[in-house]
């Protein structure tokens, strides 16, 4: 048997690829009795079997600023339903017979109709067996049935919460993450730091867990509040000498951009979920709302940006048909309860009794700061638990609105034209229920900003997958990460992935397999890095085709990756088929990480055709330094 190589580039090396026979000498056939966590099962198993797989040769390395776009014209509209009786169950076994949809008031024909009802205990997963070897590895993960899975954004104002109750926000987020199933999706983010995010929706709960436990509450008092409390300023007119005026300016445009700040991340929320159709998405908003917006200040003017970025925040919502859920930490606090907070300045400029006729401003900017916080329930499909102390029950509430609802589409039967909002009404033939969803939609902007870089000439698909914020399903994979060395003050990692094979040979008729996968990291602060992309186009043989149905294929990249958190990403296509694949995985990486090739050597003694084993692992493993 003769070796033919293909030379490549990449940092100014040449790396040859290496003949089957000199694969299988290396890795072995035999099946050792292994640690659990040194195996990755990902459902697919690791069964004894062939494994003369050609190796995967390496196409491109980085970098460009690849961004998808996507289609502005609205050909199909989407809509999530809840329906609920009077106590506020969901109504199961209903059908498209039931439901009524009214675009701008017309009747419109259903195309579509799904009945989603979520059982998280029936979404198998694996994991290791044994947690104990943290060290070694990083935990599995599989985007595997991430289409069936409750997709749930949790976006936590910590603009407007009140530093006193950051504690009871705390628990209520806590409960949101540890109530999740195994397989559900999450998105954590900050208001005050739009950087500060899981970055993904994912199924890793250790950085959502670190950020509620870091995050503080930075809520200024309510305007008229402060005004009573705060210690006045001389004034240097000399017709109101002898009079004390409020400083309250800073404090009042303060307030204006953290409104828009927060409405600005919601908007950044809406917008990563817009393409994500044929479930419900929902985003648990943790705020105790803002005094001004829709209302007047206390000065009596109102922010023309502010106003701008709450319409824009709402719009964004309502095009991506995002479901929002306010909880206020505060519970069934009172409007008047900073009044006997403190000192209370008794008069002002005119000598009157500020406590007295400022009540009504008070109870004005309090019932701002709720309404604020209804209106987006009401106007997204969500629901308001702002009314209550149980924050418990209101965490509950949303994870049962996000497991049994109906997805239903139409064509309208008019052209949407311009950017106004086009109302939208849904109605169920049965008594006694209540529906809730987005209130109208409107035309996306043509295109989405996606600053994450991939490699040059990385086809428009991984580019795709490798923006996105969901990982896709069409085509399974399961990743594990192992430390292995270090270069340059960096950790060399080890990502072993292996793609269900069941899709790869379905309707193969030409003994042809081909793969492109990419991977890219990106360290807390958005800087991406390790962009590369690689292609195998593989002849195999009948028996060759059933061990990797059966089996699946595998691939070993090196990484390197600076001491700090990172989110790495991999995205899978089938060229022949479309189908794609990608998943994300959160990984802290630490100062003289400890390597351990025994645990790569061990998972690659398991019998799983091998597609690319990257050169750097086979130097840790033989210990070439």
């Amino acid at each position: 048997m003769t070796c033919a190589s293909t030379p490549w580039r990449r940092g100014g090396g040449r790396v040859t690829r290496a003949c089957l026979s000199t694969l299988l000498t290396w890795l072995g056939v035999a099946l050792l009795q292994l640690p659990a966590s040194a195996q990755i099962m990902s459902g697919l198993r690791n069964q004894p079997g062939p494994r003369d797989i050609p190796t995967m040769p390496l196409d491109t390395n980085v970098s460009s600023d690849l961004r998808p776009t996507f289609r502005t014209a609205i050909t199909r509209v989407e809509v999530s339903a809840l329906v609920v009786d009077e106590a506020g169950e969901p109504v199961r076994g209903l059908t498209a017979a039931d439901f009524e949809v009214f675009d701008g008031k017309r009747p419109q024909s259903i195309t579509s109709f799904t009945a989603f009802g979520y059982n998280g205990s029936l979404i198998p997963l694996d994991d290791r067996d044994d947690s104990s070897d943290d060290a070694a590895t990083a935990a599995l993960v599989t985007n595997a049935w991430s289409s069936s899975s409750r997709l749930i954004a949790l976006l936590i104002d910590d603009l407007h919460i009140d530093a006193r109750r950051t504690g009871r926000a705390r628990v209520a987020a806590r409960r949101l993450v540890t109530q999740l199933a195994p397989s559900d999706l999450l998105y954590v983010g900050l208001t005050s730091t739009p950087t500060l995010s899981t970055g993904a929706f994912t199924r890793d709960r250790r950085r959502a867990l670190e950020l509620i436990d870091s995050f503080a509450g930075m809520r200024l008092p309510d305007p008229t509040i402060e005004l009573l409390h705060a210690p006045g300023q001389v004034t240097p007119n000399r017709q109101l000498e002898g009079t004390r005026m409020p400083g309250l300016a800073a404090s009042e445009q303060q307030r204006a951009m953290q409104l828009e700040q927060a409405y600005g991340s919601l908007g950044r929320v809406a917008h990563a979920v817009r393409d994500i159709s044929g479930r419900r998405k929902t985003l648990v908003f943790l705020s105790e709302g803002s005094p001004v917006g829709a209302s007047v200040t206390s000065s009596g003017s109102l922010s023309g940006n502010t106003t701008g970025a709450m319409l824009d925040a709402l719009a964004a919502a309502s095009v991506a048909d995002l479901a929002v859920y306010p909880i206020n930490p505060a519970g069934l606090d009172l409007p008047g309860e900073g009044l006997i907070e403190g000192h209370v300045r008794s008069v002002d400029l005119g000598n009157r009794d500020v406590a007295q006729d400022d009540l009504s401003n008070v109870l004005m900017q309090y019932l701002q700061a709720k309404n604020q916080l209804r209106d987006l329930a009401a106007l997204t499909g969500g629901v308001s638990l702002i009314d209550t102390n149980d924050l418990g029950a209101a965490v509950d509430r949303v994870l049962r609105d996000a497991s049994d609802y109906y997805v239903l589409s139409y064509e309208p039967d008019r052209e949407m034209k311009g950017k106004t909002m086009r109302p939208i009404e849904v109605r169920v033939r049965r008594p006694g229920v209540r529906v809730f969803t987005r209130k109208g939609y409107m035309a996306p902007s043509g295109r989405l900003a996606v600053k994450t870089r991939t490699a040059a000439g990385v086809s428009p698909a991984l580019t795709t997958l490798l923006g996105g914020t969901v990982g896709v399903d069409g085509l399974p994979m399961v990743v594990q990460a192992i430390a292995i060395g270090e270069h340059n003050g960096k950790t060399r990692v080890a990502l072993v992935t292996e793609t269900a094979g069941g899709p790869l040979i379905d309707g193969l008729d030409d003994g042809q397999i081909e793969l492109d996968q990419a991977v890219l990291s990106i360290d807390g602060r958005g800087k991406t890095s390790n962009a590369t992309q690689k292609r195998a186009v593989l002849q195999v043989t009948p028996e060759q085709t059933t061990a990797i149905g059966r089996q699946g294929l595998r691939a070993i990249w090196v990484i390197e990756l600076a001491p700090g958190h990172h989110q790495v990403r991999v995205a899978t296509v089938d060229p022949r088929s479309g189908r794609g694949g990608s998943l994300f995985l959160e990984m802290d990486i630490a100062s003289g990480a400890i390597p351990h090739t025994a645990a790569l050597t061990a998972l690659l003694r398991s019998p799983m055709p091998t597609a690319f084993v990257d050169p750097q692992a086979r130097k840790a493993i033989d210990g070439d330094k």
